[in-house]
C-alpha cells in the first residue's frame, strides 16, 4: 500500500510540472533564449537556410565533421509559439522545408553525433513577409535604416582572384554572431595568410586569421542587432594579394522587406 502511495504522489508532481512547462512555453519570450555552441574542429558542420515566403529550407552544407554526424533536427517557431521541425542527414545537400508563418520566425538547428554529442550549431531569425504575416505585425519603423547610414557599412571595391588561384569563403549568421568559413577553392594549397574583418557601423574593427582547410572557421560577436561588414583578404605564397571579399551581414533580416 505504501508504494502504491508513493506512485501515486510521483503521478501527482509530473502532471503538476507538465502543466507549469505548458503555460512557460505560451507565455515565454519570442525569440526563444537559446545559445550556440561552437562544436571542437573536427565537428565543425553548417546549415544553410532558405526562406520563399512562409516556408523555410534547411540545407546541409558539409563540414569537418559530416562522416561523425548523425543527424542535424531543425525546429521552427513561430511568434505566437507553435513549432514545425524535421531532420536533415549528413549528406551535402540533404534538406528539409518547413511551414512558417512569414512574421520573423526562429530558425534553430541541432547536430548530434555519433558519439552522442549534441550542439546547437545555428539560431536565426526568419524575414517578416509582408502580404502574407498579418497587420498586426507590421513594424512602422525600420530599427536597422540608420544604422545601414553609416558610413563604415559601405563596403570596399573588391579584385578580382586568377581562377587558378580562386578562394571561396561563406559567412553565416545567427541572432548575435557571425561565423566565417573557409569552403576552398583552386588556390586553397597557395594560400600564405588569409585575414578576416568584422567592421562595426561604429568604426571598430577586428581581425582574424581563417585556416585553409575547408570548413575551418573564425567566430565575431555581432556588434548589434542589425548589421555588420565582413571583409576578407588573401596573401599567396607567390607575393601576390587581393581584397576578395566584402560584404554588409545582416543579423536582422527586416532590411529585405
Amino acid at each position: 500500500m505504501r508504494t502504491w502511495r508513493w506512485v501515486l504522489i510521483g503521478a501527482t508532481l509530473v502532471l503538476i510540472l507538465a502543466g507549469f512547462s505548458s503555460v512557460a512555453c505560451d507565455t515565454g519570450d519570442f525569440p526563444v533564449p537559446v545559445t550556440t555552441v561552437q562544436p571542437p574542429a573536427n565537428l565543425t558542420v553548417s546549415v544553410q537556410l532558405n526562406q520563399e515566403g512562409k516556408y523555410t529550407t534547411a540545407i546541409f552544407r558539409g563540414g569537418h565533421g559530416q562522416r561523425l554526424l548523425k543527424e542535424i533536427q531543425v525546429e521552427v517557431i513561430h511568434p505566437d509559439g507553435s513549432k514545425d521541425s524535421g531532420v536533415i542527414g549528413n549528406v551535402v545537400g540533404d534538406s528539409v522545408m518547413l511551414k512558417g508563418s512569414g512574421c520573423g520566425d526562429q530558425v534553430i538547428a541541432t547536430a548530434n553525433f555519433k558519439n552522442g554529442m549534441n550542439y546547437v550549431i545555428l539560431n536565426e531569425k526568419m524575414q517578416y513577409i509582408r502580404g502574407i504575416c498579418p497587420a498586426d505585425y507590421s513594424l512602422t519603423v525600420d530599427p536597422c535604416e540608420e544604422i545601414a547610414r553609416s558610413p563604415s557599412l559601405k563596403p570596399d571595391p573588391v579584385q578580382e582572384i586568377p581562377v587558378n588561384k580562386s578562394v571561396v569563403i561563406q559567412a553565416n549568421v545567427d541572432i548575435s554572431r557571425i561565423e566565417v568559413q573557409f569552403r576552398g577553392g583552386f588556390g586553397q594549397n597557395m594560400i600564405k595568410t588569409l585575414q578576416v574583418h568584422r567592421i562595426g557601423p561604429d568604426g571598430s574593427k577586428e581581425t582574424q586569421s581563417l585556416g585553409n582547410n575547408i570548413g575551418d572557421e573564425v567566430v565575431f560577436t555581432a556588434t548589434n542587432n542589425c548589421m555588420d561588414r565582413i571583409a576578407a583578404d588573401v596573401s599567396f605564397i607567390d607575393g601576390t594579394m587581393y581584397h576578395f571579399y566584402d560584404k554588409v551581414i545582416r543579423i536582422s533580416r527586416y532590411m529585405y522587406l
